[in-house]
């Protein structure tokens, strides 16, 4: 008891700023991009966002979902609001759309001037998925992207520790 906690607001810029509520948004996440991308949602549409708001959430095994049942309930009690699971690696299932969800996403909405778009996720599609999204028209300052890369930030070694930690 009476312990103290220092905390700050978000860190970089993939965060839901009010502002330009009419704006389309498109969120395209992969694994646990998917909590990020859910607190950015929640955070738009309790603002009061009334721009549609498109969240792709990909993984390449069905098991690899999560939140769903929640954030397709999230989708029938706000009309702006669209949620796609994407499934690549195995067979189509009726339940998912089948693809990447950058590639989906982006095959929904080829054109994409005038959005504010949030990527999130493995590393790789998160590169691809934000040139994509600039060639279809999104402005850099409207592309805000969290590539999952895995560093090293302790500085120096446990005792007993012969290999550095993996640390996000």
């Amino acid at each position: 008891m009476g312990d103290t906690i220092d905390f700050h607001g978000p860190c970089g810029e993939n965060y839901y700023a009010p502002g330009r509520a009419d704006q389309p948004l498109l969120l395209i996440g992969n694994g646990t991009g998917l909590g990020s991308l859910a607190a950015i949602v929640r955070d738009a549409l309790n603002a009061g966002h009334r721009g549609a708001i498109h969240f792709y959430h990909g993984s390449s095994q069905p098991d690899g979902f999560y939140s769903v049942r929640a954030l397709r309930a999230l989708a029938r009690r706000h009309p702006n609001f669209h949620f796609e699971t994407c499934l690549s690696g195995v067979r189509k299932r009726r339940d998912h759309r089948a693809g990447r969800a950058d590639l989906v996403a982006l095959g929904d909405h080829p054109e994409l001037t005038g959005w504010r778009v949030f990527v999130n996720g493995h590393p790789a599609m998160v590169h691809t998925a934000k040139r994509a999204v600039y060639r279809a028209g999104a402005a850099l300052r409207d592309i805000h992207d969290n590539p999952f890369e895995m560093r090293e930030k302790r500085h120096s070694r446990r005792a007993g520790q012969t290999q550095p930690a993996d640390v996000w």
